[in-house]
């Protein structure tokens, strides 16, 4: 079993107030034993969506699924995907299963339009929710004196960004009021599915979460932003996947609260939940979230938290030996096409529900009596319906769509999102460079 951040190690909690109390001087709780001493610290997580903080932005007010952002959710993922296999290419010159150098190349002429452009603002930019759907917010702080934000903690990504001047309607960062701001001269994008970029400079500063801080960690303040999915519940993100993923090319946060000996080990761990019930857990894992033991699988290749695991309907192998990316921002569970397929084809009532051609929802009865299970290091997991289930096919009717899709994303392997993660408490471990999982207390 992993260590948990209860042994070997001194450990402050934390409860994550809102950010207005650092930044007006009131009471803020507890801060860490010593600067010289790692720790370790809980971040509250909270279920956000675009009617408020505890809705789903997948399904609407009458308990239907919305189709559209269902579609976007996959298109963002896609693009997420095979942007990010196309830079740890570019890294590494490593070529993930089933990666198309065609991505690398569309890639490739992104990041030089990027390096050599000006940087153009646009006044009424709007975040782009780089997510999807439901996903778990909690707070950081940047600067001196602290500017706080909302973000999103994502293991799919690894580089942090902020909204930053010209962008309206969010939090965003003024560089001239932190006096530990560096610039850098460089540049940061990420494109989406929709063709569209989100840029913006990138500048070194002090990050803290629930009380630790990464001194000089890198990050971009956003001034160019896509118009899609408004309403969100965020401000940013701040990625937890590793180094090779990065688009600005430096260690990501996390890595940076390791390298300066700020946290007690080179593990996190999620507990996303229900509704307020969420938890990151920095430098270790929370003893109190989970029963049994943490059960183990290898990172299998570089850059993703990617492990291998299967996939049973009611005890029937459907897949095994498939390619699993685990990530904190994704709603769905996305499969390949062709196992999507084959896995709803032994559910007797599913049918295929909206259809992209490179894509695929289902449906099914809503009152049918089966199990979707993943088997990970050894273990099989049922999915619980209440995350499986994403909403109704239309108002009153009797079939239900289900939270894994079909899409071919680009690269050989599922991603492994929020409808799983939600069940099970999911431990990263970047010095064993493994990805564990046990039940839920």
């Amino acid at each position: 079993m992993l260590a948990s951040g209860s042994v070997g190690a001194l450990s402050t909690v934390f409860t994550l107030l809102a950010c207005l109390s650092f930044v007006s001087g009131l009471a803020a709780g507890p801060s860490r034993l010593s600067d010289s001493s790692p720790a370790t610290a809980r971040i509250a997580l909270t279920k956000r969506g675009r009617r408020g903080w505890l809705a789903s932005r997948l399904t609407d007010d009458d308990g239907v699924a919305d189709l559209a952002n269902l579609k976007n959710a996959v298109s963002a993922a896609s693009a997420k995907y095979r942007f990010g296999a196309a830079r740890i290419y570019s890294q590494t010159g490593h070529v993930l299963p089933g990666f198309s150098l065609g991505s690398f190349q569309s890639w490739s002429k992104l990041a030089l339009a990027t390096d050599h452009a000006s940087i153009k603002k646009r006044q009424q930019a709007t975040l782009i929710n780089y997510i999807d759907g439901a996903f778990w917010g909690g707070k950081i702080e940047i600067g001196t004196p602290p500017q706080c934000f909302d973000v999103v903690f994502d293991t799919g990504s690894s580089d942090a960004w902020v909204p930053g001047e010209g962008v309206t309607g969010y939090t965003t960062f003024n560089v001239s009021a932190s006096s530990t701001a560096k610039a850098t001269g460089r540049n940061f994008a990420i494109r989406y599915g929709d063709g569209s970029t989100v840029e913006g400079p990138v500048f070194q500063d002090t990050i803290t979460v629930a009380g630790l801080t990464a001194k000089l960690a890198w990050f971009s303040a956003i001034n160019t932003m896509a118009i899609r999915f408004p309403e969100s519940p965020v401000d940013g993100i701040v990625g937890m996947g590793l180094e090779a993923l990065s688009n600005i090319g430096e260690p990501p946060f996390f890595q940076s609260l390791v390298e300066q000996g700020v946290v007690a080990q080179n593990v996190f761990s999620f507990t996303l939940g229900d509704g307020d019930e969420g938890e990151l857990y920095l430098g270790g894992s929370d003893s109190s979230k989970y029963s049994g033991e943490i059960v183990t699988s290898p990172v299998i290749d570089q850059g993703f938290w990617m492990v291998q695991g299967g996939a049973l309907v009611d005890g029937k192998q459907i897949s095994q030996n498939a390619n699993m990316i685990i990530d904190t921002g994704t709603t769905l569970v996305v499969a390949p096409l062709a196992e999507a397929d084959k896995l709803f084809a032994q559910v007797p009532t599913a049918e295929v529900f909206g259809t992209g051609g490179a894509y695929n929802f289902y449906s099914y009865d809503c009152a049918a009596a089966f199990t979707v299970q993943l088997e990970i290091g050894g273990v099989i997991y049922a999915i619980p319906e209440k995350y499986f289930n994403m909403g109704l096919t239309e108002p009153g009717s009797t079939r239900c769509v289900a939270g894994i899709a079909g899409a071919d994303i680009g690269l050989d392997a599922w991603i492994i999102g929020g409808v799983f993660l939600q069940s099970v408490m999911s431990v990263f471990d970047a010095t064993a460079m493994t990805v564990g999982f046990a039940s839920l207390a």
